[in-house]
């Protein structure tokens, strides 16, 4: 059996072919969940210093740029992907509120 280094895991041990199945299904998919954790637990430490998230230490976030400004929305904040407002023009900001309000 390919992989099989003669160690039985307490979890994992048995003979029964569909409970051994179900069991490794269950444990790549808890290790599929565990990489994904650990991958936003890095890109979080890289965007406020710590891996717990205490976002009072990341002042300086682009993403808290606009949160005192006109249009910023709880709780996503500040959200122009495409740049509409990059000249900070607020008149244009204000008709382009107002249209996509009445659309």
């Amino acid at each position: 059996e390919p992989g099989n280094m003669g160690w039985r895991p307490p979890l994992l041990a048995t003979d029964n072919p569909e409970i051994k199945k179900r069991r490794l299904a269950s444990e790549l998919a808890n290790g599929r969940l565990a990489m994904m954790a650990i991958i936003g637990m890095f890109f979080q430490d890289g965007l406020t210093g710590s891996a717990w998230g205490d976002w009072a230490l990341y002042t300086a976030s682009p993403l808290r740029a606009f949160e005192n400004e006109l249009g910023v929305q709880d709780p996503v904040g500040f959200w122009d992907p495409a740049g509409f407002t990059a000249d900070g023009n607020q008149e244009n900001f204000a008709r382009r509120r107002q249209t996509e309000l009445k659309h």
